[in-house]
């Protein structure tokens, strides 16, 4: 359903703003089953079928139960020359770490583990402060910027792309351990798609208006409230500034693109990985990483590992270029256009760290003796910090500029 702008006459329960394009509008009660537009943009935003905070907490309990399961537990198992390897989330991390490659380590550990365990913690203290009455600020400030760096989704496509790259050398087969890592993969998807930040911020502190014609929107935590209850440009309820400075958004934008723009040119040149047979280095680029799969016939892998490589990081800093340039240059329109590219950015952005995966569980499986053994090439650590700056380029972007574009050229016509 969409909702109606904001008017002078209409009565409804709650008045918001577009945490897309900052439109003005009023929010009727919403059923299980329905869903508020905004009538602007038609991005969604509200959905009435989120779980509450208990049950939500109750999945998370089950999914921190499983979790010691798949992290530390052996996930694949190969047979190299008689002898049976065993390798694990940690083990991979640990074994770059301490091989000489302790920066890409933290970043796999990051994604990998950290992340997720902090966001199932972050739920399930979230309902123990709502039911001692415990201030929860930091929990919900912290879950705001940490659903984008859980990644269990793409190390499990890694598992399976590492498992077609390693039976080039031995037979390989999965541990029974690898079902708890795919359910705690699908119940923390699910709990992404049932939970929202801004939910659990009305939980713990309600607005306390229905309607107002002049808003202002918090970005942090998603609060519209009147312009006069701001405090010197400040939300009344999380205390983060209001004021959308332009220029600085887009210095932090335009620095974090060309940084990782500048990073990807040795990631893409240099060697990413090394495999060592009788002695032998073969050193491979990313491409030349994808022509390995083409000529062993692994079509789809090969698919996989260029769109999430090569692919997607290039079109991520030319698709923010575009969008960056439709700002300075104030052009307002194609909006929805702009609207699906930025939004393929933020979905596909994550999925460019499989190749780090890949080489954490590579590093653990193929690496005993001077016959065959493995070794991360210099680009890594390249790739890795040219996918996190571009992802926090994506997440400083504010596309309410865009949308000023549009509406002062709306205005002119």
């Amino acid at each position: 359903m969409q909702i109606r702008p904001l008017s002078h006459h209409a009565i409804t329960e709650r008045a918001i703003c577009c945490d897309i394009c900052d439109h003005a509008m009023l929010l009727p009660t919403l059923q299980k089953n329905q869903k508020a537009n905004c009538p602007h943009c038609h991005h969604t935003v509200r959905v009435g079928n989120l779980w509450s905070l208990k049950r939500c907490s109750i999945l998370a309990l089950s999914i921190l139960i499983l979790m010691p399961f798949a992290f530390s537990f052996p996930l694949l198992n190969i047979q190299l020359l008689g002898t049976p390897i065993y390798t694990s989330i940690w083990s991979g991390i640990w074994k770059m770490a301490t091989e000489g490659y302790p920066y890409s380590a933290f970043l796999i550990l990051v994604c990998a583990i950290v992340m997720p365990i902090s966001f199932i913690l972050i739920i399930i203290l979230l309902q123990i402060c709502y039911l001692f009455k415990i201030n929860a600020k930091i929990l919900l400030l912290s879950l705001n910027y940490i659903k984008s760096w859980v990644m269990l989704d793409v190390y499990l496509i890694s598992l399976g792309v590492a498992a077609f790259k390693v039976r080039e050398y031995a037979s390989i087969s999965f541990t029974p351990y690898l079902i708890p890592f795919i359910l705690v993969t699908f119940l923390t998807i699910l709990l992404f798609t049932k939970t929202s930040p801004k939910q659990f911020w009305d939980n713990f502190y309600p607005p306390s208006f229905t309607k107002c014609e002049h808003l202002r929107y918090c970005t942090t935590c998603g609060l519209s409230f009147p312009a006069t209850q701001a405090i010197e440009h400040f939300c009344p309820r999380c205390h983060a500034t209001t004021t959308v400075d332009t220029n600085l958004i887009l210095q932090r934008t335009w620095s974090t693109l060309i940084a990782g723009a500048i990073m990807l040119l040795p990631a893409n040149l240099l060697p990413i990985s090394v495999v060592y047979v009788n002695g032998v280095p073969t050193a491979d680029t990313l491409m030349s990483g994808v022509l390995t799969f083409i000529e062993m016939g692994n079509y789809s892998i090969a698919a996989i590992v260029f769109i999430a490589s090569i692919f997607v990081p290039i079109s991520k800093i030319m698709i923010m270029l575009y969008l960056l340039g439709c700002i300075h240059f104030r052009h307002g329109k194609n909006i929805h256009l702009q609207m699906k590219l930025f939004a393929i950015v933020h979905f596909v952005g994550r999925w460019s760290m499989l190749d780090l995966f890949v080489l954490s569980l590579m590093m653990s499986l193929v690496t005993r003796g001077q016959l065959i053994s493995f070794s991360v090439g210099p680009a890594a650590i390249y790739f890795g910090l040219a996918v996190v700056l571009t992802m926090i380029s994506a997440e400083v972007f504010d596309t309410r500029l865009l949308w000023k574009n549009y509406t002062n050229d709306s205005e002119h016509q």
